[in-house]
């Protein structure tokens, strides 16, 4: 069984139909008769998120078997909450709305939450109060009931929040990037090696385009950045540069390298990794497997080495 989770299209929605009707099924036989009325989720509705890019399916071999809704803030209807508040009412957030599978396909709940906690640490969901799996699922899941929302048509729901500390790991070709996401990570890059730095290069070099671009964040901060370019392009070799961490001392940089080794491995069949190292971190990436593999020499104006992963 191949399961992947995909943005929506406009010709799956016959299939998404079918996969709400046995939902609304699920929420009768469970004893939850008012949630899911009067024709909805329409067809309009998810043709709606589909226009926001927030519609996505959970296919099975070819087959949908599962939809939701993924959004980002502000949930207008979350703006007022009663008999208790939101664990933070400050920081962006996404909504997951309209989660909906075939009774016969397992572990599609989890497998939703994790797609979304991927992209996103801080997330909001509500549910009707008869819906008794669904309370159960996010419970288990960890999430935090918070208190009372209504909806645009007075309809009540109980709302739930789950902020994880933990930073979300983000890998992307140069290609797969958005506007956004470039303009960030070369901000911070800029940021940190320029500015904070205080030295003059040319950080855009050419590079970017053929590498793989990896980043962490917490609630959508970037707090640590990396890229790994094949060879032939910055190096000879393989090579891992432009290691960033925002916030230091908490482990970041560590984290970022190490899901750059992984992916060099799993992207480029590395079996030896290059970097050029700024000296005074010399320790910290022999501390990721990493051996000084030449002598001192000057890039930028800042004393550099060659170090390498693999020998």
């Amino acid at each position: 069984m191949i399961r992947i989770i995909r943005g929506a299209r406009p010709t799956d929605i016959a299939e998404i139909m079918q996969v709400m009707d046995a939902a609304k099924k699920i929420m009768r036989q469970s004893g939850n008769m008012l949630q899911w009325g009067d024709g909805y989720p329409s067809e309009s509705a998810i043709a709606a998120d589909m226009e926001k890019n927030g519609g996505f399916v959970v296919e099975e071999d070819g087959k949908v078997v599962g939809y939701f809704a993924f959004l980002p803030s502000p949930e207008p209807t979350y703006s007022k909450i009663y008999d208790g508040e939101w664990l933070e009412n400050k920081e962006h957030y996404h909504v997951i709305h309209r989660i909906a599978s075939y009774p016969y396909v397992h572990g599609i709940f989890t497998c939703i939450m994790d797609f979304c906690f991927s992209h996103d640490s801080n997330i909001r969901i509500d549910t009707h109060r008869d819906n008794k799996i669904m309370q159960h699922n996010l419970l288990k899941y960890g999430f935090t009931y918070c208190g009372i929302i209504y909806l645009a048509n007075g309809d009540e729901r109980l709302a739930y929040q789950k902020h994880n500390n933990e930073p979300v790991f983000h890998q992307k070709s140069f290609q797969e990037l958005t506007l956004n996401e470039l303009y960030e990570l070369l901000r911070v890059r800029s940021e940190v090696f320029v500015v904070e730095q205080n030295c003059v290069y040319q950080d855009m070099d050419g590079d970017d385009q053929q590498s793989v671009h990896l980043w962490l964040t917490i609630a959508d901060k970037v707090v640590a950045l990396a890229r790994v370019c094949p060879a032939g392009t910055h190096m000879k070799e393989i090579s891992i540069g432009r290691v960033v961490t925002t916030e230091r001392g908490k482990g970041y940089g560590k984290q970022i390298m190490f899901y750059a080794i992984k992916t060099a491995k799993e992207h480029f069949c590395a079996k030896q990794i290059d970097i050029e190292a700024q000296e005074y971190a010399k320790g910290f990436y022999e501390s990721m497997g990493f051996k000084q593999s030449s002598e001192t020499f000057i890039l930028d104006g800042i004393p550099h080495i060659k170090m390498t992963w693999g020998i």
